[in-house]
Parts: C-alpha cells; structure tokens; sequence
C-alpha cells in the first residue's frame, strides 16, 4: 500500500470528507451493533443548485482566494485590471461579476471612485454588501444580486465597467455588452476579463470535463470572436490579449493552499465537502488550461460616442 504523503490530493481530501484515516479501515468497514443496523436514517435532503454559494463554500472560497474574494486575483490584481478604466473620486464604476466585491472595495480604496458590485448569485451579493458594510463602504462600495437574462441598470449612469467570468456563461452575448453600454455614458470605458477558446477551438478531453463540471452552461468563443462581438454591440476596442500566460499563475498559487488546508480537524465535514467540490472545480479548469483548451480573455474597450 502506497504511503498517505504518495497519495493524490484528491484521494486524500475524500478521504478525509468520508471520516477515515488513509491505511485503516473505512466506517463501512467496522462491524457495527445490530441496535445500529436497525436505526432509521433520516431522508436526505435534495441537493442544492451547483451555482448555490452557501455559507461553508463561502468560507472555503475565501481561505483559498483571501478575504473577500471566491475568485482568484485579490484586490490587488483586480485594481490592476481597473487601471484602464481611469476612474477617479468623480466616478461611479460597475463591477459585474464582483463576487463578495472584495475587488470592487479594492477600486474604491485605490481611486477614491464609487463602485457598485453586481453579482449573479444572490448568496454572494448579500454576504458582499454585508462586508462592504463592515468595511464602512456600504454607501461607496453597494453589492447587489442581477438577474443575467434581464439586469436592472440605469441608463447612462455609470463611467466604467468591469466584468468577470460572466459573458462565457451569456447566450446572446451581443445583447448583453449592448445593454451594459446602456448603462454606461458617452465614451464609457469597459474591461472585460472571461474565458475562452483556444484560437483553433480545440476541443479535447480536459475541454469537456470542464464544460460539464460548470455550474452554469457555458458558451466560450475565441479571443478574436469576443473582441469582434464586443466592438459589433457598440464599443471600440483598444486593446485585446490572450491573457492565459499571465492568470494561470495567478490561479495556481491559490490553489497551492488547498493541500495546507488539509489537516485533520481544521474544517467541519460541510466544510471539507465544500472544499473537495472546489479543489475539483479548480483541477478541471487548470487541466484545460494546460492542455491550450481553456484561454483567458482581456478586452480593453471604450463606447462610442
């Protein structure tokens, strides 16, 4: 039998949820009393959705990413990429895709500009707008939840957008940057950091594991099919990159802190089943990337007069 410290992350982490030691014996495996035997197990509750972020994967999340954030990056990276916006204390930025709105905290800090952070997810959007709160930013840092297929911004009010990790999960893709440029002013600028093909669209084994492990269906284009929509809804594009070479690092040194997390007693079993459901998510996504399957996106863009 191979030592615990030669087995596989994943082996180790399951095994840990599951409540056993690797090289002894699985609970299945003690004889147990017949009093056990018989006791009735309670029903088991249906699964949530796997875009639900309940409070242990909120928790997980931040141990991994650092405070505030369930995506990679931390602040620093996301002022860095909010650098092109060129807002100022007379601003008002969006941060669509902010998460807890660790980053949108972040722009407001480096800037001084107000920055309203809008989530798909209404379990991240509440716990955002409630550390913004705690952070005394709850007036210049709001977070809150938006419907994707219909979002509810106003109309010409915002200076710049930031958006991450939503359009890949967008059908009509067109639509949507159109409706973003609504709520923008004249000359609004946009970043937008996303997923994306390999411009040969390859489409391998670790493509199709990712694909089917998302939580929400997910359509990709290359990086020159999402700069070619992006100017199609109404923007000019000044600058766009494959910025894969410059992420995956990124990624990796957060996922460098899952295997320290693994320490027996350190988290509750909820907790570990969190953590294991997102070391997973994050293997297949840095399995794609290594494999030229999975690309990252940066579109730097401002609306047309």
């Amino acid at each position: 039998m191979p030592k615990p410290s030669q087995l596989g992350l994943r082996a180790r982490l399951h095994a840990w949820w599951e409540g056993y030691e690797i090289g002894k014996k699985r609970p299945e495996q003690v004889l147990r009393s017949p009093r056990a035997e018989t006791k009735a197990e309670p029903p088991t509750p249906p699964a949530p959705p796997k875009d639900f972020w309940g409070p242990e994967r909120i928790l997980v999340g931040q141990m991994i990413w650092g405070d505030g954030f369930t995506f990679p990056g931390g602040g620093e990276f996301a002022a860095d990429l909010a650098q092109a916006l060129v807002v100022n204390k007379n601003s008002i930025a969006m941060d669509i895709g902010c998460g807890l709105g660790g980053g949108t905290r972040a722009i407001v800090e480096r800037f001084g500009a107000k920055a309203h952070g809008f989530d798909m997810s209404p379990e991240l959007a509440r716990a955002g707008d409630a550390l913004s709160a705690k952070a005394g930013l709850d007036l210049r840092a709001p977070i809150a939840s938006f419907d994707l297929e219909a979002p509810d911004w106003p109309k010409q009010h915002f200076d710049a957008a930031l958006m991450r990790s939503v359009l890949s999960v967008v059908p009509d893709k067109v639509a949507f940057v159109r409706l973003v440029g609504e709520s923008l002013k004249r000359a609004g600028r946009l970043v937008l950091l996303d997923w994306a093909l390999a411009e040969d669209e390859r489409q391998g084994p670790a493509f199709a594991a990712y694909i089917a492990g998302e939580a929400r269906p997910t359509h990709l284009g290359t990086v020159g099919q999402l700069t070619y929509l992006v100017e199609t809804a109404g923007f000019t594009v000044r600058t766009t990159e494959d910025y894969t070479d410059t992420f995956a690092p990124i990624v990796l040194d957060g996922w460098s802190r899952i295997e320290s997390m693994v320490t027996a007693g350190m988290l509750k079993p909820a907790e570990g089943k969190a953590l294991l459901n997102e070391a997973q998510l994050w293997a297949r996504r840095i399995a794609a990337m290594k494999a030229g399957e999975l690309r990252v996106a940066r579109i730097e863009a401002h609306k047309k007069a």
